[in-house]
């Protein structure tokens, strides 16, 4: 959708260059995952130095001197720490959080006066479970609602303002996957999940075709929901709206094995976060009405029990 609004909005029509660097955005997402998983590690980082720190003074107190280390023993977060495959990713990105020690300590001083964090550090039990709860918590109540770090991720690639909550719903993933016996050692989750070579080429064959497909029949389509939407100009139509309607619209004509109500379904989800507060009731009777007259017209072919509903 970001793609082919960049794509309308341009000057520059050459459709293929478009399409790669809509891949290329893509594939990015899984460097601000690891961004977002190296920063999860940096605020532990950060609560080992404070006690090393606070180990090491002339008088320090009780507390100080026998600290509970139970949140930087954190065994999920060694794992991850450790696991090669994520060890070389971070080198390869060249990531370093010096220039956001701030950040780091404003946060890590908010998670230490939670009633979640102090909950898990007098807790009882233990094991992974305990572990990967109080990381989730941390990434949902702090990291995920983060302004801050999201103008920083923001700074490094434009595109990461609108991939910055996938990124976290990958690291809570992970912090489970990981969790589980015997995967500690094992190769982080891939973009398109721990899936085949053949699965994955099939996912950005989708991604490019519809891409392309719906540049190709735009102005077919133009025509199309002007003639469904009694009384409005089609230039008077939200720009975002006649984007999801399109796509809805090339689902519905070039994709035989997406089932109609699935993309119904997804654009006015997908309406909900980009486009204005009335644009789901819009979208959602302006499909309707497109979807009749295509399936009257028999300009719908779908392959498999149950794709027209």
């Amino acid at each position: 959708m970001q793609a082919l609004y960049a794509f309308f909005q341009s000057e520059d029509d050459r459709v293929e260059q478009h399409n790669e660097k809509l891949l290329k955005n893509i594939y990015a997402i899984y460097d601000l995952y690891i961004y977002q998983l190296s920063f999860l590690i940096e605020i532990i980082e950060f609560a080992r130095e404070t006690i090393e720190i606070s180990k090491n003074k002339f008088f320090p107190t009780e507390e100080e001197a026998n600290p509970n280390t139970r949140f930087i023993d954190n065994l999920v977060i060694s794992y991850i720490e450790n696991n090669s495959d994520y060890k070389k990713k971070f080198s390869n990105l060249h990531i370093n959080w010096s220039e956001q020690k701030d950040l780091v300590r404003r946060l890590f001083l908010q998670i230490k006066e939670s009633e979640n964090y102090k909950k898990y550090m007098t807790s009882e039990k233990s094991g992974a479970e305990e572990d990967v709860k109080v990381l989730e918590d941390i990434m949902d109540d702090y990291i995920a609602v983060n302004e801050e770090l999201q103008q920083y991720y923001e700074d490094l690639n434009i595109y990461w303002a609108d991939d910055y909550d996938v990124a976290c719903y990958m690291v809570i993933k992970t912090l489970k996957y990981i969790s589980l016996p015997g995967n500690k050692d094992k190769s982080l989750p891939k973009l398109f999940g721990n899936r085949t070579v053949d699965d994955e080429k099939e996912e950005v064959d989708f991604i490019r075709d519809l891409f392309c497909k719906t540049i190709l029949h735009s102005n077919e389509f133009d025509d199309m929901i002007e003639a469904k939407t009694d009384n409005w100009e089609i230039d008077r139509i939200a720009m975002m709206d006649m984007l999801l309607l399109k796509m809805a619209l090339c689902e519905f004509t070039c994709f035989p094995t997406i089932p109609t109500k699935v993309t119904i379904n997804e654009y006015i989800e997908i309406s909900k976060f980009y486009s204005t507060p009335k644009s789901k009731i819009f979208i959602n009777g302006i499909l309707d009405k497109l979807l009749f007259d295509l399936l009257e017209k028999k300009k719908i072919n779908k392959t498999g029990r149950g794709l027209i509903g």
